[in-house]
C-alpha cells in the first residue's frame, strides 16, 4: 500500500512530515508508530510499514524536527534533541490516538527512538512498545578494545567537530545520510558521557515516566550490532522500572547469513522471521482494553 503524507503539529507549533499507511481492512488490529534512529529517514521504514498493513495494522512513519522532510527551520540555535521525545514522538502518539478507526496504539523505537519515547507525556496511551537496538550508550559498555574508540568518539571527536558548526558532519563519519544540526550531536555527546544518559538529574528533564510507565515492552538486541552492545541495551531496559520487559538478544546469523547489525531488523530479509514475530507479539494484546 502507498502511504499518505501527513503534517502533524507539535504542541510548540513545529510541524512534522510523516506518512500514514492505512490498514488493508476496516477493523484494524491497531496502529504502529515507528520512531526512527538518529539521522535515518522515515522512508527507510517504508517496506516494514507496508508489511504491517497486510497484517491488518496501520503504520505511521515520520521525520523528526531538523531532519528529512521535517527540516523546515533556518534558525538552528533553538533546536533541542530532547524535543524529539518531548514534542515529536508526543505529537505522533496524540495524532494516532485521534484517528477514528484506532483500537490500540503501539510504538516501535529504533535506537534513539527507543531512548526518548518516555520523554513523551502521551507515552502512557501506548498499549505496548518494541525497542529495536535501543540502548543507553556509554563508552564503558562496549567490550575492549572497541570501548577505547567510543571513549575517543564521545570525549574528543564530537566536541572538536562541533566547534563553530551549524551542521555536524554526520554524513562524513558514516553516522547518517544527512548532516544533522550540530546542537543535536553536541547534546547526544553530553548524554553519552554520563552513565545514566538522558535520565541523569543534571540534564533537568522530566524522566518520571521511565520509572512509572507500566506497559509491556519487548526489547530486541543482536550480537553483531556494534552500535548497541548488550550492556548498553540492559541499561535502558533497567531504567524502565515498572514496565513488563521481555528481552530477546539474538544470534544474528540464525536469522540471516549476512547478519542483522543495527539496521537489519527493518530490511525485507527479515520479513519471514522477525517481522512475523513482531506481529505475533502485538496480537497478544488485541483483546485487552486500551
Amino acid at each position: 500500500m502507498t502511504g499518505i503524507n501527513i503534517k502533524v503539529a507539535c504542541s510548540d507549533g513545529y510541524k512534522l512530515t510523516g506518512t500514514f499507511y492505512k490498514s488493508a481492512q476496516e477493523l484494524e488490529n491497531g496502529t504502529v508508530i515507528i520512531c526512527s534512529a538518529l539521522g535515518v529517514s522515515r522512508k527507510f521504514y517504508k517496506n516494514f510499514a507496508q508489511f504491517l498493513t497486510k497484517k491488518n495494522f496501520s503504520a505511521i512513519t515520520f521525520d523528526y524536527r531538523g531532519t528529512g522532510d521535517s527540516n523546515i527551520v533556518w534558525d538552528y540555535k533553538n533546536l533541542k534533541l530532547e524535543d524529539w521525545g518531548i514534542q515529536d514522538i508526543d505529537a505522533m502518539i496524540k495524532y494516532a490516538t485521534e484517528q477514528d478507526t484506532v483500537t490500540k496504539v503501539f510504538l516501535i523505537g529504533h535506537s534513539v527512538g527507543g531512548q526518548l519515547f518516555c520523554l513523551s507525556k502521551n507515552c502512557e496511551l501506548l498499549a505496548g512498545v518494541i525497542l529495536v537496538s535501543a540502548s543507553f550508550p556509554h563508552w564503558n559498555r562496549w567490550p575492549f578494545p572497541h570501548k577505547m574508540l567510543m571513549l575517543f568518539f564521545w570525549y574528543v571527536l564530537i566536541p572538536i567537530l562541533s566547534i563553530g558548526r551549524t551542521k555536524f558532519p554526520t554524513r562524513l563519519l558514516g553516522l547518517s545520510k544527512e548532516n544533522l544540526p550540530a546542537r543535536f550531536i553536541t547534546r547526544w555527546g553530553e548524554w553519552a558521557r554520563d552513565k545514566n544518559y538522558v535520565t541523569s538529574d543534571k540534564f533537568n528533564l522530566d524522566t518520571s515516566r521511565f520509572e512509572s510507565l507500566n506497559i509491556p515492552v519487548l526489547s530486541y538486541g543482536f550480537d553483531d550490532d556494534t552500535y548497541a552492545p548488550r550492556k548498553a541495551l540492559k541499561k535502558l531496559n533497567c531504567s524502565l522500572k515498572k514496565a513488563v520487559i521481555e528481552e530477546r538478544y539474538i544470534d544474528a546469523k540464525l536469522l540471516h547469513p549476512d547478519g542483522i547489525g543495527h539496521f537489519g531488523y527493518f530490511k525485507e530479509t527479515c520479513s519471514q522471521s522477525i517481522w512475523e514475530e513482531t506481529v505475533t507479539w502485538f496480537l497478544k494484546f488485541q483483546s485487552e482494553k486500551m
